[in-house]
């Protein structure tokens, strides 16, 4: 059966980061727990950081107050003369538009009905007002008698837009088909085109102003009945909208309440209306940001988030940092509302940055524990269970790349197995190798070495990497030594059993190698590489002329600190300059070194007296293979210490 494919990790952060940025775009337009919270932070926004304004030059409210319906016999309908007479002053001084957000959905006096009319029809410029239809509220004889009076009169839906969620006005009513099945606009985009303003397609975000610093309020207001008592010059060439403003009719909730409070964050439809239509003719575009840039904004948080998610920081560093991107993000918020007049959404993309740091982090947690798992197997049958372990917590110390480091390198080797091999039973030659590599293993792993590789019956071990070590030389050197004690104990026991198994001969090099992965991205082993697993496995080689069971360069001896008698120094194949090695001294054997060590130091001075010093040597310590090598040397070539070895 074919395995499973894993996803690579790259693919799976585009997933994630693509799926949190679509949530962020999406999550505001879709679910209404995120729009009401946009909504609540674009109020806040829009209070708090909008920038103050004056009064605007163009747009100004006659409001229709409890002191102007005092004047009249009746509240409603509005005294349509007191109308007619606002119009014909409003001529008089000079205004340029007047907006009527007030219903003639019934009769009231003729004659004043009539001077109404008269009056608009007198009016130098636009007269617009206000319509509604039987959809919203009115009966079959005021649609009736609405159309018929206002025949001729430009009249726009006097509607407003209020969020189901919280009742606030944030939209302009952009207009809609009628029962008659014509299309009639909205009163203020009707008002704004007829003065030449471009009008948005559809409902759109109000810019609701905010007064300056000295108390004028954004849109100067005064109650309708003061208009005559009132300088010419505040009405000249302004846009005069008319309508209610009384304690509990038409009064809407907007924005402004989020940050000035209810009182004065509630207004009148009329001002509603007013603030609409001064961002029209202003020409101000919506401040809310385009998906382009939403989405833009989404994605930074989120690749911040899946930076913060893979840090290999302390939680509260992270959530710390955390915090710190989602302050900044906020005040750029602010910042931008303030200076580019650009709304962004804030809440979704900080809900979003918080599900991609949550994701983040639980895709790095999973993606260490596969890198502990990894480490774990490649290291566990090859390095000590400590090192294993430490590895596993600081896995940063394990440089996959590779990298240049001083290890010391092992090699060993079994006499005669080939030949040993030849003459066993397969099952019987496993058996006996894998007890014998067993052992050796142990022995690695108790010094705190790593097995490398196993090439047939020879075990090549690395000490100082994956893990540095400062002894290492000194710990490669006390493996070797308990390596010969299992492995004498071994061949003792297979002779016993009638196996010829040969003596283990081990060459040990300190010296700068690469560590880390070497092979392909399919397959690759952590190994060290270089001339000093060459020489290392060469010193190996040339135990067999010595008769020595261990060679040790001079690297490895002098940073192993440990008592050893020379062997010569040699220019192996494959090296130009000569490396001086030496051989441990077992226990027992120290006067026996003292007695060797002086006859070498007339050998390395390459003195005559070295012949009859190596002879009487032998003559004492007949059994030692090293001093029958010298002293064979000794009988055809001049004394000396240099040893050049032609194979190896």
């Amino acid at each position: 059966m074919a395995s499973r494919r894993r996803w690579k990790p790259w693919l799976v952060e585009l997933a994630m980061v693509t799926a949190v940025v679509a949530m962020a775009v999406l999550l505001p337009r879709h679910v209404a727990f995120t729009a009401v919270a946009e909504n609540w932070a674009a109020d806040s926004r829009a209070t708090l950081f909008a920038v103050a304004s004056p009064p605007h030059p163009q747009v100004v409210v006659l409001a229709i107050t409890e002191d102007t319906l005092a004047l009249f016999p009746y509240r409603f309908p509005v005294d349509r003369g007191f109308l007619a007479g606002l119009v014909d002053s409003l001529g008089a001084v000079g205004a340029k538009a007047v907006g009527f957000d007030i219903l003639f959905d019934q009769a009231t006096e003729p004659a004043k009905d009539q001077a109404f009319r008269a009056a608009v029809a007198r009016f130098p410029g636009p007269v617009v007002v206000g319509w509604t239809d039987r959809e919203t509220g009115l009966t079959e004889r005021q649609a009736e008698f609405q159309a018929s009076y206002l025949d001729g009169i430009p009249a726009g839906y006097s509607n407003t837009l209020k969020d189901v969620s919280d009742s606030t006005i944030r939209r302009a009513f952009p207009g809609r088909i009628g029962p008659d099945g014509a299309y009639r606009p909205g009163f203020v985009p009707l008002l704004a085109r007829t003065l030449g303003a471009a009008v948005p397609d559809g409902a759109f975000p109000i810019v609701y102003r905010i007064g300056d610093e000295s108390g004028q309020p954004a849109i100067r207001s005064f109650p309708a009945q003061t208009l005559k008592l009132l300088p010419k010059s505040w009405f000249k060439g302004k846009v005069v909208l008319v309508g209610a403003d009384l304690p509990f009719e038409d009064r809407h909730r907007t924005p402004l309440a989020a940050g000035l409070g209810r009182d004065k964050g509630t207004l009148p439809g009329v001002m509603v209306h007013a603030h609409a239509l001064a961002q029209l003719l202003d020409g101000l575009a919506s401040p809310r940001s385009s998906l382009t840039v939403e989405v833009v904004v989404a994605l930074v948080l989120a690749l911040c988030a899946l930076g913060l998610g893979f840090a290999r920081w302390p939680l509260w560093w992270r959530l710390g940092a955390a915090l710190a991107v989602v302050v900044v993000f906020w005040a750029f918020d602010a910042l931008a509302y303030r200076h580019l007049a650009l709304e962004l959404p804030v809440v979704s993309p900080t809900m979003a940055f918080a599900v991609m740091m949550a994701l983040a982090g639980y895709h790095a947690t999973h993606m260490r524990d596969a890198e502990t798992r990894f480490i774990r197997d490649a290291f566990s049958r090859y390095v000590a269970p400590g090192l294993v372990a430490q590895l596993q917590e600081h896995p940063d110390q394990l440089a996959l790349g590779g990298e240049k480091r001083e290890v010391t390198v092992l090699f060993t080797d079994v006499e005669g197995f080939t030949s040993m091999s030849e003459s066993l039973d397969a099952a019987l030659l496993v058996s006996v190798l894998n007890e014998y590599l067993d052992s050796m293993v142990e022995c690695v792993h108790r010094h705190g070495g790593m097995v490398d590789k196993f090439i047939g019956d020879a075990v090549m071990a690395i000490f100082g990497a994956p893990e540095p070590t400062a002894d290492h030389a000194n710990l490669a050197i006390a493996c070797a030594l308990e390596m010969q004690a299992h492995a004498r104990a071994l061949q003792e026991r297979q002779r016993a059993a009638g196996i010829c198994f040969g003596r283990t001969r081990i060459g040990i090099h300190t010296g700068v190698a690469v560590v880390g992965n070497v092979g392909g991205s399919r397959r690759f082993d952590y190994t060290a590489i270089g001339d000093t697993v060459n020489t290392a496995s060469r010193l190996e080689g040339v135990n067999k002329y010595f008769g020595t069971p261990i060679c040790v360069s001079e690297t490895a001896a002098a940073a192993s600190g440990r008592s050893l008698r020379p062997i010569g120094r040699l220019v192996v194949k494959g090296r130009t300059e000569a490396l001086a090695t030496f051989t441990p001294v077992a226990p027992g054997e120290e006067v026996m070194a003292a007695d060797y060590t002086r006859c070498y130091a007339l050998l390395a001075a390459a003195s005559p007296e070295a012949i009859a010093a190596f002879r009487d040597l032998a003559e004492r310590y007949p059994d030692d293979p090293l001093i029958r090598f010298h002293l064979g040397r000794l009988g055809h070539e001049p004394p000396s210490d240099l040893i050049v070895m032609k194979d190896k």
